[in-house]
């Protein structure tokens, strides 16, 4: 079985690894978060994902072909970071939040942040090991799911 690759997207694959990270991201919703109110449509999450991957810095996790991991990173923020669900616990979420912390220290980015839902207990552990501390609670009013969320932060350099 070939070693899973962090790499970019491939500008000549770029449509098809956007939906496949879309596919990956539900997943992964579905799987960690039963019941989230989903606001999108199949064609609105088509259309998001196509801008992620126009505007954002990409990362993916590649098995051989197959999209298995996605992070984007805009500015300070950590916009996704997805793994899919049968691949989770092999270390892929680490090594995508690894080369987003590597490229925000490289563009002297001072301190990261990232929102992640409250009942999402597996996340905030994982990014809570990583050095991120919660700096604030919401309520769910401001996010499209209506689901209480969480902000955390951390130092680049940590």
């Amino acid at each position: 079985m070939p070693e899973v690759r962090i790499r970019r997207p491939d500008p000549l694959r770029v449509d098809a690894e956007a939906q496949a990270a879309m596919a990956v991201q539900r997943a992964a919703l579905a799987a960690t978060l039963p019941g989230l109110h989903d606001p999108h449509t199949a064609d609105e999450d088509r259309e998001w994902i196509r801008g992620v991957f126009a505007r954002l810095s990409v990362w993916l996790a590649v098995d051989g072909e197959q999209v298995v991991g996605v992070a984007s990173r805009d500015g300070d923020w950590l916009r996704q970071l997805y793994v899919a669900p049968e691949r989770t616990g092999h270390k892929i979420g680490q090594r995508l939040l690894d080369a987003m912390l590597g490229e925000a220290a490289q563009a002297a980015i001072p301190v990261f942040k990232l929102w992640t839902f409250q009942r999402n207990a597996g996340a905030r552990r994982f990014y809570e090991r990583n050095g991120f501390v919660a700096v604030e609670f919401g309520d769910g009013s401001g996010n499209e799911e209506r689901e209480p969320d969480v902000r955390y932060e951390r130092p680049v350099s940590s």
